[in-house]
């Protein structure tokens, strides 16, 4: 199930939204799907719900659907690059301030929806780095920033 598929049993058309806070949603005819805890009910052909659950869904693009025991595979695998540097930002907690905890609970929410959307690997690699790189540099004019500004205080 690569964007949209259907599934035996299953009444409509599946498809999968990733959303930033949620991760992924997954959703019949374009309606997102009714969950119960970790189960989405999808509609039966029947009129009965079919329990599915879906395996991975913060941290792969293409999570697996389990419908009755049967894994489906929503695409490929997700790269192990990708996911060590969508983890870079935790660096940011060495730095001892709340403004690295911020960037660094930020930067990996952000980076693992980046990990999430459906576009090239190189240009997430790019988008993941460029962000890390924008971060450091930031974090690095705060902490001489900070700094001066504590100096001019002590004087």
């Amino acid at each position: 199930m690569t964007a949209n598929a259907t599934l035996p049993g299953v009444a409509g058309v599946l498809g999968l939204v990733n959303d930033p806070l949620l991760g992924h949603v997954l959703t019949v005819d374009g309606a997102p799907v009714k969950r119960e805890k970790a189960d989405y009910l999808l509609p039966g052909v029947d009129g009965d719900p079919v329990r599915a659950t879906l395996k991975g869904r913060f941290l792969s693009e293409h999570p697996v659907l389990v419908v009755d025991g049967r894994a489906y595979p929503t695409g490929g695998l997700t790269s192990p690059f990708l996911l060590v540097i969508a983890f870079l930002p935790v660096l940011f907690v060495f730095t001892g301030s709340v403004v690295g905890l911020g960037f660094a609970l930020l930067g990996v929410a952000f980076n693992l929806w980046i990990v999430r959307a459906p576009r090239t690997e190189a240009w997430k690699a790019f988008i993941i780095l460029a962000g890390f790189i924008t971060a450091v540099i930031v974090q690095l004019f705060w902490a001489f920033f900070s700094s001066w500004v504590l100096g001019l205080l002590r004087r």
